[in-house]
């Protein structure tokens, strides 16, 4: 598009240009603190990138809970989904409480060294979770609008 006519933006929306398309990505700040693990950078990469998946966290929810949200909009126009929707749901309570432990594990000072190697697993474990959520988010979007209009063999 045009800088005239920017693309418009739906934050937190899978397949969609963020309002906040410039910012850091998170999901790459998490693996660089876990490609560096070490030192005073790598605690401040790792902060940064809770940070910014806390944001991201937060619009998301609010794009797919929200009123008119996704998770609504599909359980009134396609009821067989309605419990994919849910199982989605439930997952922003558990992803959201990942990151606030980690972010308050991190944000002690001075951090301790024991706390480093534990965290890398939980680490792998929410980018993981995170992008396996968004995945199943952008198919439960696509499986929403799609249309079967049969005829196949």
């Amino acid at each position: 598009m045009s800088p005239m006519y920017p693309a418009p933006t739906f934050p937190g929306v899978p397949g969609t240009p963020s309002a906040s398309a410039g910012k850091t990505d998170a999901l790459a700040l998490l693996r660089d603190s876990l490609s560096s693990a070490s030192g005073a950078n790598w605690l401040e990469t790792l902060r940064s990138g809770l940070r910014q998946l806390r944001t991201d966290l937060h619009e998301h929810i609010a794009a797919t809970e929200g009123p008119d949200g996704l998770y609504d909009e599909v359980g009134r126009s396609d009821p067989r989904l309605a419990c994919t929707a849910t199982r989605l749901r439930r997952e922003h309570g558990r992803l959201s409480a990942i990151v606030d432990e980690l972010s308050a594990d991190a944000a002690h000072e001075p951090v301790d060294p024991g706390w480093l190697n534990s965290a890398r697993p939980r680490i792998r474990d929410l980018v993981r979770q995170w992008g396996s959520h968004r995945r199943r988010d952008t198919q439960l979007a696509y499986d929403s609008v799609s249309l079967d209009i049969g005829g196949q063999d």
